[in-house]
């Protein structure tokens, strides 16, 4: 070819070179390499999500900026989740939303402005709904013919539940259902009632949803003649209202607050209002049982306290025989068990720490301690601190010609002897004080207290209306307002040789005392007697030899 016909192709050809975008230019220098791309299988799949990830490899080169996946139920993947590179050159993301029990196509897609590039496809698909499952059963309380169980749905299995409750059945029973009511909380409760007593039960949970039905492993239990309360104040839910008055005997274990106190005296016999009730209930067992602060009121505006045996608890239950107290009992008020005429016998438990009688237990014979308890103890159905000196309860209806007390007696408690049977009483002379209304509406007839008592106090001898002779000790010093109120007083003995204090009220309430009572004081102290302001008021004041 001729030399000059070669230059003129040459010459043509060269400004089609410049307007190829990858012919000679980019195979001189090539520009913006695409990146390396690493798609990885779908992680943590379930009914509704899944993870998504993958890794980017840029040329140093080259300038990436858009990161995202792509992802659909067809191979269009016409769905974008946007993406960012880490440090490590790695991509993920979470997908939510997704249809249970369907497979999904997803790739990566990197590029910038001017290009992007896909990795190849992959697929997963989500898991699909399936029957509820349901936890553990719970016990929330149980009685001799009822139990309130609980349980939960802890996966509804991506349908929403139909229904839900509890299947049971008695050793070669047939097999019963009861169904909760629905709502939007995952756990539910029931009470299954008109079981028999002393009866072994299997129970499953169950909970429906479109799938199908789900059980809860097999729980079992024995009724027996107790009710077990694991939630104070739901008594109620486990006795049930239309069974609440058939219990004689009721034996309970689990806290009891204000509110289970109030059915108590219910089915014993009296409501809030202290107004009869066609309650049965008479004998009680709370051995196991703790009393705890809370709920209603469970008599008047009284309140429950934390192991205290409060004011009227028991009282005017005139129909209760026998109460065993809660073993962690610490304190026993005064009248918890007022005017419960009928109970016998009555156990202090170890640990109670603070004991005052109740009034009105006419026929309450027998006081126990615990041998576990370190500050009292019984002696002869009475009771008394540990150590014997001090008198604390001498039961109503304890009935004697007359009282032994013990030994090294110093003390006696308030409201302790109140009305005793006893008609003659003479304390020992080891004797040193008495509390206020000890002998409070006491049958008591004569009463000699010792030289070492130097205090009668307040309200001492109120209400004995049998009591005609009273006598005082030598160091006698103070008596206090009302000591004899309600007395038909014959005779008092005062053999201090100089006469007690008296306060305004002394023998305010004893009629015609100081015309129709014969004073008797020492020989030597007659005159003082006489010419005293307070005491002279008497009319018989005569003198004896001591």
């Amino acid at each position: 070819m001729n030399q000059y016909i070669r230059l003129a192709i040459i010459c043509l050809a060269l400004p089609l070179c410049g307007l190829l975008p990858c012919g000679c230019e980019e195979e001189k220098q090539p520009g913006n390499p695409a990146p390396e791309i690493t798609l990885n299988a779908a992680e943590e799949i379930t009914r509704t999500s899944a993870k998504l990830s993958g890794r980017v490899i840029a040329a140093s080169n080259s300038h990436t900026d858009l990161f995202r996946f792509l992802y659909g139920t067809s191979p269009e993947m016409e769905q974008v989740r946007e993406a960012r590179l880490t440090e490590n050159e790695e991509v993920s993301t979470v997908l939510q939303d997704l249809t249970p029990g369907t497979t999904y196509h997803y790739c990566i897609e990197a590029g910038n402005k001017t290009y992007r590039i896909q990795s190849p496809a992959l697929t997963f698909t989500t898991v699909p709904n399936e029957t509820p499952t349901v936890g553990e059963i719970v016990l929330l309380g149980q009685g001799p013919v009822s139990v309130i169980l609980q349980c939960a749905v802890t996966d509804d299995g991506g349908e929403r539940i139909s229904a839900r409750g509890f299947a049971y059945a008695s050793e070669n029973g047939e097999e019963r259902e009861v169904f909760a009511p629905l709502s939007e909380e995952e756990q539910w409760s029931l009470r299954i009632g008109g079981l028999e007593r002393n009866t072994r039960y299997t129970v499953r949970a169950f909970a429906d949803n479109k799938i199908g039905r789900a059980y809860s492993e097999a729980y079992s239990f024995q009724t027996g003649d107790a009710v077990t309360i694991v939630n104070a104040g739901t008594l109620a839910d486990i006795i049930g209202e239309e069974e609440k008055y058939e219990y004689q005997t009721l034996n309970i274990a689990g806290p009891l607050n204000g509110t289970d106190i109030r059915l108590i005296r219910d089915m014993a016999g009296r409501n809030i209002d202290d107004e009869e009730t066609e309650g049965q209930l008479v004998n009680i067992d709370l051995t196991d049982a703790t009393i705890v602060e809370g709920g209603l009121a469970y008599c008047g505006a009284r309140y429950t306290e934390n192991n205290v045996v409060g004011y009227d608890m028991f009282g005017n239950l005139s129909g209760l025989r026998s109460v065993k107290l809660p073993a962690e009992t610490r304190e026993i008020e005064q009248n918890a068990f007022r005017n419960c005429v009928s109970l016998t016998e009555l156990a202090i438990p170890g640990k109670v720490e603070s004991l005052t009688p109740s009034d009105g237990c006419e026929r309450l014979s027998d006081l126990s301690v615990s041998t576990e308890n370190p500050r009292y103890m019984s002696m002869d159905g009475v009771v008394y601190n540990k150590e014997g000196e001090e008198l604390i309860w001498f039961p109503e209806g304890l009935s004697a010609e007359e009282i032994r007390f013990s030994p090294t007696l110093k003390r006696v408690g308030d409201f302790a002897l109140q009305r005793c049977k006893v008609r003659d009483v003479t304390l020992p002379a080891s004797l040193t004080s008495i509390g206020r209304q000890a002998f409070h509406e006491a049958e008591v007839e004569t009463v000699v207290l010792p030289d070492g008592v130097r205090t009668v106090s307040y309200g001492l001898f109120q209400g004995c209306r049998r009591l005609t002779s009273v006598t005082l000790g030598s160091q006698c010093e103070l008596l206090s307002d009302y000591c004899f109120d309600q007395c038909p007083l014959q005779h008092l003995y005062v053999r201090a040789s100089l006469p007690p204090i008296c306060s305004e009220n002394t023998f305010a309430g004893c009629q015609d005392i100081f015309s129709g009572c014969v004073l008797h004081v020492p020989e030597e102290s007659r005159d003082i007697y006489r010419n005293h302001p307070y005491w002279k008021q008497f009319t018989h004041i005569q003198g004896e030899r001591q």
